[in-house]
């Protein structure tokens, strides 16, 4: 990417400190979209050659966007562009593919796979079923213009739901999906939010290094009978996503 030139010396005089003029410079940049989201910034070392200013004085400029969240710091890698958010709203009845329409966002729930799987004492416990029971687990991806944003493993308890998969691989869509199964109304019954690092299959699946945070939901949601319809497990990267829980 070639650098536009620093700013001239007539920029920098007057009352405007410098700090200022290389913040304004890198922010008008990132609008124009020269640096998309994600993209790691030069290092300070590099800008402040550019600007042929002292390292501190980047040093504040680049603390000032970080406060005006414009871009975000990573220990040891660097200033990265900040990511655009999804809000997302967890409700009874809320729906990802609904937040992405009402905010404009292109994107999408992409099948990627499928197992049948016995349950175990805890998957059991949730889907009100026996342990000699089993469940068609479906892998799905949330894309959002061209990023993985989250990954979810959702467990469908059979034989209820049996063949599924078929019904989500075509259409994407867990609601189509139900009502093949005359499920036309569910709703949440609770949701976990808890925290990890990544694992090694879901850092190669979404690009990052091992180890960086994730934000973990766990969902249930039932039918009109009050009866668990599913039992997924949601992985969302935190830096692209912000979660709003409302209670009414």
């Amino acid at each position: 990417m070639k650098l536009p030139d620093r700013p001239s010396l007539s920029e920098r005089r007057g009352s405007t400190t410098l700090w200022r003029i290389v913040a304004r410079a890198l922010e008008a940049e990132i609008h124009e979209g020269r640096w998309p989201p994600s993209a790691r910034l030069p290092s300070e070392f590099e800008l402040a050659a550019r600007f042929d200013v002292h390292r501190n004085t980047v040093r504040r400029a680049l603390s000032v966007l970080r406060e005006r969240n414009i871009i975000r710091v990573e220990q040891g890698k660097g200033a990265f562009v900040k990511e655009r958010l999804v809000v997302h709203t967890i409700g009874a009845t809320s729906r990802m593919s609904a937040t992405l329409e009402s905010i404009h966002r292109v994107g999408e729930r992409q099948y990627a796979g499928s197992d049948r799987v016995r349950l175990d004492k805890d998957l059991a416990r949730n889907l009100r079923l026996t342990l000699h029971h089993f469940a068609q687990k479906i892998d799905t991806i949330t894309v959002v213009e061209g990023t993985i944003i989250s990954a979810t493993s959702s467990y469908f308890p059979l034989p209820r739901f049996e063949g599924i998969e078929e019904f989500i691989r075509e259409s994407g869509s867990f609601t189509s999906a139900w009502k093949q199964y005359g499920v036309t109304r569910y709703q949440r019954l609770e949701t976990t939010i808890t925290s990890a690092a990544l694992s090694s299959a879901d850092a190669r699946l979404f690009g990052k290094s091992r180890g960086q945070p994730v934000t973990i939901l766990t969902n249930i949601n039932i039918d009109v009978d009050g009866q668990p319809i599913v039992w997924s497990r949601q992985r969302i990267l935190p830096q692209y996503m912000e979660l709003i829980v409302k209670f009414k």
